[in-house]
């Protein structure tokens, strides 16, 4: 797989590594941090919204309007990101496991799953964990092992010296040249220069060491063994306009298809229009594509009545 892939996919994880004037990794308040913050509205069966790495979950805000008079919709921006205090905690593993606690503390019957990026990811891994929970996921232009694209037989022990590497990297740069790859890298990923500067004051707020422990986390983590275990009608939704004209439609699609090769019935739709944030670039053909995909999914087997 091109080189050019995987450099603009990792850039797209790397893209909230923005700084502040806070010292990383230090939280405000004495009381240990939320795994994450939710915003709830909306009524019937319920959906899980979860943003990419940086991103705030009001990223989900059009999606939301569209599906609150069918679906109750639970919205989160993660621990770390988009001025959410950060965890001490490890990142993935703290999040999989709070998003399905959350599930079972909510008496939430058979939700939906939608997750961006970095919120693919955790999608796939809570039903991987807890399948039984879960309802279907749509998946937002994401993989289950990102290096893979480039090395097929790529490993987590494989890569792991590379992301340390990384990480020792980003933690030299300046507050300058952070801010300056963050806006270079979100112009490549977002087609509309409002919505670019919307996801930079995310990044500007998120805490850098949070990013580069979370972005570890997603390079080490593969999730492909364990697909089998996930029983969810899924979508997956990926993206490979910012990569026309030097990478084939044909290879990008092969990437995809194979990665969830061990996912059931999983189906996969690339968008010839849109970029990374499929959801701003092509709102309306993001959830004409959902749209068509949730008609098919089973009822909850849970009588959902409106929230009041």
């Amino acid at each position: 797989m091109s080189r050019l892939l995987v450099s603009l996919l990792t850039l797209t994880l790397l893209a909230g590594c923005a700084t502040t004037s806070s010292a990383p990794g230090t939280a405000t308040a004495s009381a240990a941090p939320a795994p994450f913050h939710v915003e709830r509205t909306g009524h019937g069966r319920p959906m899980l919204l979860i943003p990419g790495l940086s991103s705030s979950g009001e990223v989900w805000n059009e999606t939301v309007a569209h599906y609150r008079d069918q679906y109750d919709c639970h919205v989160f921006t993660l621990a770390g990101f988009a001025g959410q205090p950060p965890v001490s905690t490890p990142f993935l593993p703290t999040m999989r496991r709070a998003l399905a606690d959350y599930i079972r503390e909510q008496h939430l019957e058979k939700p939906i799953l939608v997750g961006h990026s970095l919120g693919g990811v955790l999608a796939l891994a809570v039903a991987e964990d807890a399948p039984e929970l879960v309802g279907a996921i749509v998946i937002v232009d994401s993989l289950p092992f990102l290096p893979a694209a480039m090395d097929p037989s790529a490993t987590p022990d494989s890569i792991r010296p590379q992301v340390e590497q990384m990480g020792t990297l980003m933690r030299m740069q300046s507050a300058a040249q952070r801010n300056q790859q963050t806006l270079m890298t979100l112009r490549s990923f977002i087609s509309d220069e409002k919505n670019v500067q919307v996801a930079m004051r995310w990044s500007i707020d998120s805490d850098p060491e949070t990013i580069i422990r979370a972005y570890a986390d997603l390079s080490t983590t593969d999730l492909r063994p364990e697909l089998s275990r996930i029983t969810a009608p899924t979508l997956v939704l990926g993206s490979w306009v910012a990569l026309k004209g030097r990478v084939a439609r044909e290879q990008v699609e092969a990437v995809y298809r194979g990665q969830y090769s061990r996912l059931s019935g999983a189906r996969v739709t690339l968008s010839d229009t849109a970029r990374h944030f499929i959801m701003w670039d092509d709102p309306a053909g993001f959830l004409r594509e959902t749209d068509a995909f949730l008609a098919t999914v089973p009822a909850s087997v849970a009588q959902v009545e409106p929230r009041r």
